[in-house]
């Protein structure tokens, strides 16, 4: 039978049709810890290049340039982790 799959279980066979195992999987990606997590690195990447001209406008000393670089990794990060929030 297409789009069944077959499991063997102590000499029982289980068919699972593939798009209930879908619909859950569905289901568990919207209640797991990945859309919080997705949420904040989103808005992080959002709000961390508004830090970057009152960091560039006065001139870089040497410890704002290690600031400014790890403003830059941050957002670097955020991007990674929030590029897929609010995606279906």
């Amino acid at each position: 039978m297409p789009g069944t799959t077959t499991y063997e279980n102590d000499g029982e066979s289980i068919a699972v049709d593939r798009r209930k195992l879908t619909a859950l999987h569905a289901r568990f990606n919207e209640h797991s810890l990945t859309t919080p997590v997705q949420f904040v690195g989103f808005w992080s990447a959002v709000v961390c290049p508004l830090f970057y001209p009152v960091l560039l406008l006065n001139g870089l000393s040497d410890a704002e340039v290690s600031l400014f670089l790890a403003l830059l990794g941050c957002n670097v990060i955020a991007l990674f982790v929030g590029h897929a929030y609010g995606q279906e």
